[in-house]
């Protein structure tokens, strides 16, 4: 396991890094520099309210990278400590909630909900790995954040159902004013789109949990962002996107992504936590 910021303990002195004392100060850093950069990456480039074309700019990279930095905030003045963990099968899940995505569309295509267009699924999947990795340069600034840092320190104290409705909270908040902005999404949207992030939550912790580092939930982002919003949707960056249909069911911010989402983060975790084995506080 990779992990930065991680002290030693010595006979008679306990390791300020792992002292749950500390856990206060970690938590005020990380905030503060999430907050900042944030907000300062918003006045920097201050967009026009509602451009929703705004995010496939610079801003979009400087918002995902916001949890970084609040991360190595807290690991430089400390006692913080990411945890990056090593690639294992485990990150081929990864790909199961575009998966699942895909599915729900094309029985909504099926029943003729929405319309799958002509001759794009075929060259999709032929590009679909790619897109997801190169989508993952991105992801990696927010999942350095929040399942390198947040994540652990959060299991660090609290039971999975916990820490996954406190996550929720948090990432949820951290969306929120892009969409009612006008900057991403829409906002009749957003209670689907906070249908899907409590799946979210869920699968990507049972996937944390189990392979104890980032990489799942980073290849889980990547899909995610460079197929479902991108591809899937009629609000992503891809105008010709490979479904048609009402926007209330498409992408991210669409039903069909948002419940299919749902249904595997809560299979997941119940599975999960019927094995106590592993889903019990990590060693962290």
């Amino acid at each position: 396991m990779t992990v930065l910021g991680t002290g030693t303990t010595t006979a008679g002195r306990v390791d300020r890094r792992h002292d749950p004392a500390r856990d206060r100060r970690r938590i005020v850093l990380y905030a503060l520099g999430l907050i900042v950069f944030y907000i300062g990456a918003i006045v920097a480039f201050h967009p026009p309210i509602g451009d929703r074309h705004v995010l496939e700019g610079g801003l979009s990279y400087a918002v995902m990278l916001a949890p970084t930095i609040g991360a190595l905030l807290a690991l430089i003045a400390g006692p913080g400590v990411i945890r990056f963990g090593r690639p294992t099968w485990w990150i081929l899940a990864g790909f199961l909630p575009s998966l699942v995505a895909l599915v729900a569309n094309l029985l909504a295509s099926a029943l003729g909900w929405i319309e799958l267009r002509e001759g794009h699924l075929p060259t999709l999947l032929a590009v679909a790995v790619l897109l997801s990795l190169y989508a993952c340069i991105a992801a990696i600034g927010e999942e350095v954040g929040w399942r390198g840092f947040l994540w652990p320190l959060l299991r660090r104290r609290y039971p999975f159902q916990a820490s996954a409705a406190i996550m929720f909270v948090v990432w949820w908040i951290y969306h929120a004013p892009l969409v009612l902005l006008g900057w991403y999404g829409f906002k009749g949207g957003l209670p689907a789109f906070s249908v899907a992030l409590a799946g979210s939550v869920l699968f990507v912790g049972v996937l944390t949990d189990r392979s104890r580092s980032i990489w799942p939930s980073v290849l889980t982002h990547g899909a995610w962002n460079g197929l479902v919003a991108a591809y899937f949707s009629t609000t992503g960056a891809i105008e010709d996107g490979t479904f048609s249909g009402p926007r209330t069911l498409l992408g991210e911010f669409g039903w069909l992504a948002a419940g299919g989402m749902l249904v595997l983060g809560v299979a997941s975790a119940s599975w999960h936590l019927r094995n106590q084995r592993y889903a019990g506080t990590l060693d962290r």
